[in-house]
């Protein structure tokens, strides 16, 4: 089975490992999973709309298409406001499903961030943006994972401490809680 994941620094920090983590987490958990990560750091909603063909439409089909995007458009010092995030999803949706079902496409929210240490984003700022992703997978029958509402249930804060230790990008308890929400799906869906 082959899995293509994109979208932003979630998706393709590697935390100490020689592939991204959740690379490697997935491999792990499914370990006859072909994983293509295409996820660039710093990129937002508009940037992955803008280069869908080349991070996604033009690579070999997958069986399914795993997408987390946002925590960079409602960083608020370079926010994309929530309206336009809203129509960039809608838009990446309707790219996507000219070429799969939507069955085949995973959309997954922003990760919830400790606000102790993160300056730019807050729980309820992210919980807004989180609805509009469950609104557009829901509008447009998608896969949908919220992950943003799994790390909030997490009793342990260390959920949240990545090498960067920014509140935001988590490491080895973060990418395992993701990992097995992705292989969840997947199983579900039918390896």
């Amino acid at each position: 089975m082959r899995l293509l994941l994109t979208g932003d620094s979630i998706i393709a920090r590697l935390e100490g490992k020689a592939i991204p983590h959740i690379n490697y987490n997935l491999k792990r958990l499914l370990p006859n999973l072909t994983v293509v990560n295409t996820a660039i750091p710093g990129i937002n909603s508009q940037n992955l709309l803008d280069n869908l063909d080349s991070l996604v439409l033009n690579r070999t089909k997958a069986n399914y298409v795993v997408i987390l995007i946002g925590a960079n458009d409602l960083a608020r010092h370079k926010q994309v406001k929530i309206a336009q995030y809203r129509q960039n999803l809608k838009q990446i949706c309707q790219k996507l499903l000219q070429e799969y079902a939507s069955s085949e496409i995973i959309m997954i929210t922003p990760p919830a961030v400790d606000e102790t240490k993160q300056r730019f984003r807050d729980n309820q700022l992210i919980g807004e943006y989180s609805q509009v992703v469950k609104e557009v997978a829901s509008e447009y029958q998608l896969v949908f994972i919220d992950l943003y509402q799994h790390m909030l249930e997490q009793p342990d804060k260390e959920i949240y401490r990545g090498l960067l230790d920014d509140g935001l990008h988590f490491g080895d308890l973060g990418y395992n809680l993701l990992a097995q929400l992705i292989a969840e799906q997947v199983k579900e869906l039918g390896e």
